[in-house]
């Protein structure tokens, strides 16, 4: 059979193809470039299309496009597929991300955009949240790593004297206590397994007369979907996105990162006290 000039990607109208690729997305949530062209490729020969598949950076954009339309700002699911390139992350992703209506901004900005971590308890939600604040406002994290061990500590709240930002949508404070360590540690656990947080590992140098190496970032989830919730909720970010798709760190001078260490290490004092004064105030 004569297939004869085949069409592009970019030529395609929204059809049955971009609905199996958008439930891929749905179940997935997110797949190295490498995993989502193979993806559509196996899409494409399932669909038995004459249209090659797009294999190129500006191929994959012009098919998510035609779903983007569809399904983006006023379309059915008020979401998009877009790449994204993550320091720390050797391949770019392509990840499915919420889009978000001009009236819905600030009320995602707030809390929103955590509505997939409702089977969270209020304190284990409170616990996600001041791990993330502590990694994105550099508050013990270094370049977007934030020892595990002070993570799970974050779970002590009342010796810690405020809680994260953003009061006006916060549970009662009745309603946040504190976690023994061995919640927090499954909390976290959890999180990692579902990309909103991941695991790094740290040479012994970056790990400076620490415990351990293990250390812990935002997971892939957090940055495709929590970019508005932390960029309005907190200032002075150690990190930032770039419209052009890019996520970074950025590194504080010298000067900057040794005050930081010493603050910080100084409050971790602090609160380990105030935790064995008031006998660790954890659940019983």
């Amino acid at each position: 059979v004569d297939r004869g000039s085949p069409l592009r990607p970019r030529e395609m109208e929204y059809g049955d193809v971009h609905r199996a690729a958008v439930q891929v997305f749905l179940v997935k949530k997110h797949m190295s470039e490498r995993d989502t062209s193979a993806e559509i490729r196996k899409l494409f020969s399932m669909y038995q299309l004459q249209q090659d598949p797009p294999t190129s950076v500006k191929e994959l954009s012009a098919f998510f496009n035609v779903i983007n339309e569809e399904i983006g700002h006023g379309g059915t699911n008020h979401a998009e597929i877009k790449r994204l390139t993550i320091e720390g992350v050797p391949e770019p992703i392509w990840g499915l991300a919420q889009v978000l209506l001009e009236e819905e901004q600030d009320a995602v900005a707030k809390e929103g955009a955590l509505k997939e971590l409702r089977w969270l308890s209020p304190s284990q939600l409170e616990l996600f949240k001041v791990v993330v604040e502590s990694i994105v406002k550099g508050g013990g994290a270094r370049n977007g790593k934030l020892d595990f061990n002070k993570a799970v500590n974050l779970g002590r709240f009342s010796s810690i004297k405020r809680r994260s930002g953003g009061d006006d949508e916060e549970a009662p404070v009745s309603s946040i206590k504190d976690l023994k360590s061995e919640e927090a540690v499954q909390i976290l656990e959890r999180l990692v397994e579902l990309d909103w947080l991941r695991i790094v590992y740290v040479s012994d140098a970056e790990a400076r007369g620490t415990h351990n190496n293990k250390r812990i970032t935002l997971g892939i989830r957090s940055i495709l979907d929590l970019r508005k919730y932390i960029e309005t909720r907190y200032d002075q970010l150690c990190c930032e996105w770039t419209n052009g798709g890019d996520f970074k760190w950025i590194a504080p001078n010298d000067d900057e990162e040794e005050n930081a260490d010493k603050e910080n290490n100084g409050a971790i004092g602090k609160r380990a006290s105030s935790s064995r004064e008031g006998g660790g105030g954890q659940d019983t």
